[in-house]
């Protein structure tokens, strides 16, 4: 079934962080959007809008639909990503290629960024997580995002790519300011201003870096993904530094956020809290509930790459699909009492990483760096919880973060 566009349903602005009501609680005002039909028509935006898990789902899971903004019809949603994502001549990152150009690169990038090497991190991602604890302990009061969830991120990948720790605050400005624009086909002209000289001044690093490592490679990620190789095929040095790139924004920003979300949502129900410190081994169950419950990406997107039936709705060649992670999420058809946060929920399902060919690179160090952030956290400060405050929140379509979270110890 296909609905168009009526005042009962939230759409077009309403459906960004522009509107109070959704910085607030978007997840409601999807609840409206997935129940008032299979397939959403939003006028304003030129896009079809899907929310329920099992459309959501199978359309991540569809391997022919496409994402390369240069492939969207003018006037649907994609095509706005087109000067912010490319400018005028540069190729898209692997985020937004399509087959044959993202088989390769996923390919090769996969050779170097292994299950083994992340594992690898976990007594040093430790290590980072109590250094950073140590930073404020003996504080009463703190900002945990800037004490904890957005540099501890940073340091990780920043040591597995082997750059240098004094660079850390500025790989961080980079990454932020470069995000804010590249995903926001609303940021104004001193934002994109901002991040193009962000962009600049991580591609000149970048490019010193990659020259060093093939002059004396190292036991780092940069020097494995120089060296991957298959079928005699290697990434060249703009391939890299997109990767790179890649890494550090989507990286960084997303598990900055969902640490953020993920110890507010706890702190806010000091019953759950408490329960995972009295049994710790339900960490990694914990970090599942927290990628459904509030996870750090609320909608991706697809094109349609020739005229055809999709969830029940006939669609064009080109047409622009927004899929809602954070309505399927929240799908009762799924889960029973969605908007209950709870750290011992069973069969926990949810598309928080996406799906199919799409299904994020980094999930696995995105978890882990999870797990022990909050494992450490819970331990390092028992008494944590949350200071008076309006939480402010990220601007960014499509993402969910938080700018401050201010805890009392």
């Amino acid at each position: 079934m296909t609905e168009t566009a009526t005042n009962e349903v939230p759409l077009g602005i309403q459906l960004t962080p522009l509107n109070p009501e959704y910085q607030r609680d978007p997840f409601s005002l999807l609840d409206r959007v997935r129940e008032a039909g299979r397939v959403i028509w939003d006028e304003q935006f030129g896009r079809w809008l899907v929310a329920r898990f099992e459309d959501v789902h199978a359309i991540l899971n569809d391997r022919d639909l496409l994402v390369d903004p240069r492939k969207a019809n003018e006037k649907s949603f994609n095509a706005m990503f087109r000067q912010r994502l490319l400018g005028e001549d540069r190729e898209p990152s692997m985020l937004f290629q399509d087959p044959p150009a993202h088989t390769r690169l996923r390919g090769l990038v996969s050779k170097a960024f292994t299950p083994r090497a992340i594992e690898r991190m976990r007594p040093r991602i430790e290590e980072i997580a109590n250094e950073l604890c140590d930073r404020v302990e003996g504080q009463e009061r703190f900002d945990l995002m800037a004490a904890f969830c957005q540099p501890y991120p940073t340091i990780v990948i920043a040591e597995m790519l082997g750059v240098d720790p004094k660079d850390q605050a500025d790989f961080k400005r980079w990454t932020d300011d470069s995000v804010a624009a590249g995903f926001d086909p609303f940021a104004s002209e001193e934002v994109r201003q901002r991040a193009m000289r962000a962009g600049e001044e991580l591609q000149a690093y970048l490019r010193r870096v990659i020259a060093e490592r093939r002059a004396e490679p190292r036991d780092d990620l940069i020097t494995a993904m120089l060296r991957a190789e298959e079928n005699g095929d290697f990434l060249n040095d703009e391939e890299v530094l997109s990767m790179i790139g890649l890494l550090l924004a989507a990286g960084n920003v997303t598990t900055t956020d969902l640490l953020g979300n993920g110890m507010k949502n706890l702190l806010r129900h000091p019953d759950q809290a408490q329960l995972l410190r009295e049994r710790p081994e339900l960490i990694e169950n914990a970090v599942e509930e927290m990628l459904r419950y509030e996870g750090p990406v609320t909608f991706s997107g697809r094109i349609v790459p020739d005229d055809r039936v999709i969830a029940g709705c006939p669609m064009q060649k080109g047409d622009s699909i927004t899929v809602a992670l954070g309505g399927a999420n929240y799908d009762p058809r799924l889960h029973k009492d969605p908007h209950k946060f709870d750290v011992t929920r069973e069969d926990i399902d949810h598309v928080a990483f996406g799906g199919g060919r799409r299904y994020c690179l980094g999930a696995p160090l995105a978890r882990l760096e999870a797990q022990i952030g909050v494992r450490v956290l819970l331990e390092r400060f028992p008494t944590m919880r949350l200071a008076q405050q309006e939480l402010k929140w990220k601007r960014v379509p499509g993402f969910r973060g938080l700018e401050e979270l201010w805890v009392e110890v």
